[in-house]
């Protein structure tokens, strides 16, 4: 982690670019980068309650209502 404090944004950029970052990438893990592969290792995250919409209404009883059914759907996203 680096904090740059300057005067200016000129100063602060160029305090930036003499920072050096060293990564230790020995014990990591390969990345997860499909949802599939995620849901597999059980791999999550918690959202924080600030981005989670609040529920109206009982789900359960408006899709037992609904004219349309959903039988099975998959959603799939290219990296």
């Amino acid at each position: 982690m680096q904090w740059t404090v300057a005067n200016i944004q000129k100063h602060a950029d160029m305090a930036a670019d003499l920072a050096v970052v060293d990564y230790n990438i020995e014990n990591m893990e390969p990345p997860i980068l499909y949802v599939e592969e995620a849901i597999r290792k059980s791999s999550f995250f918690e959202v924080p309650s600030f981005i989670q919409p609040k529920q109206v209404g009982d789900f359960s009883k408006g899709m037992g209502e609904a004219n349309h059914k959903i039988l099975s759907a998959e959603a799939c996203r290219g990296s």
